[in-house]
């Protein structure tokens, strides 16, 4: 295990004025951080090191702002900075769009609450070809807020588990700067998607750009050495602060939940079903 340190931005909001949503909400909470990063000095010419939710009301549940934001509304949003390992640490990030947002004139702050967490990651390293640990069964479920995936240049716009642990590698071979990719290879193969009970829709990104999502739960069949599901578990653990997927800067891939459940299934031997509470070591 490695410990990765991000810091979380909790904002809550109004506006001064009535703001029309012509894209997803993300889009707007997206262009208040790179405003308020820009008016702190510290503008951004690259993507991929920080993730933002989508605008909800600040009173709870888990519908995104849409149509418009009114004035005397409070709204919230959540901002996540892993920065670049060694290179844009994310420290430098959160606290210089908190000082932005002092300046930035679009919202009306209420208050911001940002606290450094460290993340539990999984080694980098692949297990050794001599894993003789037992083999072990769960269904992983998982809430996916809007996400989509990216492979060479094409959208993959189904909750695909090969798509999912690629993502969360790639995410935090860029926090650590190290290679995740083995690693990934590896645990692949323990997951396969078992039901889809996502929303697949389209919603507009900036300049009037469309692009496929899906978003609701989504259930995994895992099926691995005892040794390999830890890893599988250290992994995904990490998405619900670090999100997967495509344009995480502008309020995309949102895990919301993860949880197991023991597989329905007979198993064959000497599969055994895996423990919720070994999920939650």
């Amino acid at each position: 295990m490695i410990e990765l340190g991000v810091y979380i931005v909790d904002v809550v909001f109004q506006v001064p004025y009535r703001v029309r949503l012509m894209s997803w909400s993300g889009v707007f909470a997206g262009k208040v951080i790179y405003d308020s990063l820009g008016l702190a000095g510290t503008p951004l010419t690259e993507g991929g090191l920080f993730r933002v939710s989508p605008v909800y009301p600040a009173e709870g549940g888990y519908a995104p702002a849409s149509g418009f934001l009114a004035p005397g509304e409070r709204y919230r949003f959540r901002a996540v900075f892993w920065g670049r390992g060694g290179e844009v640490p994310a420290s430098l990030l959160a606290r210089g769009f908190v000082t932005g947002l002092g300046f930035n004139q679009g919202i009306l702050v209420e208050s911001i609450d940002m606290r450094e967490e460290r993340l539990r990651a999984p080694s980098p390293e692949p297990l050794s070809e001599n894993d003789d640990s037992q083999a072990v069964a769960a269904t992983v479920i998982v809430r996916h807020n809007a996400t989509f995936y990216r492979f060479h240049g094409a959208v993959v716009s189904y909750p695909s588990p090969w798509r999912l642990i690629a993502s969360i590698a790639r995410r935090l071979s860029t926090a650590t700067r190290q290679d995740y990719r083995p690693l990934a290879r590896s645990l692949q193969p323990c997951l396969e998607l078992a039901v889809d009970n996502t929303k697949k829709t389209r919603i507009r990104l900036t300049h009037g750009k469309e692009v496929k999502i899906f978003m609701g739960e989504a259930r995994y069949h895992l099926v691995c050495s005892q040794k390999l599901a830890d890893r599988v578990r250290q992994l995904l653990n990490t998405a619900t602060v670090l999100g997967v997927g495509g344009s995480p800067g502008l309020g995309l891939g949102e895990v919301q939940a993860i949880s197991i459940e023991p597989p329905r299934h007979q198993l064959p031997a000497p599969v055994e079903p895996w423990a919720e509470e070994d999920w939650r070591e």
